[in-house]
């Protein structure tokens, strides 16, 4: 906020912030397709640490077998 503008107030500082992201609610449609795109993302990544997990413990699970 410039300076005169403080002035012009009176120096009264108790302002609404017009950079506040909270007030920015967005388009309904457009968070939405923003959501099932994040969701979709997460779903992947979950596929992949599943997918490596398994490999890890079936990994793990082959030596273990083979020592015996």
């Amino acid at each position: 906020m410039p300076v005169d503008q403080i002035k012009a107030r009176g120096y009264n500082l108790d302002i609404k912030n017009p950079h506040d992201a909270r007030d920015a609610h967005g388009d309904p449609e457009e968070l939405l397709l923003e959501y099932r795109g994040l969701l979709g993302e997460i779903q992947q990544t979950r596929d992949a640490l599943k997918r490596e997990l398994a490999e890890a413990l079936g990994g793990s699970r082959e030596g273990a077998k083979a020592r015996r």
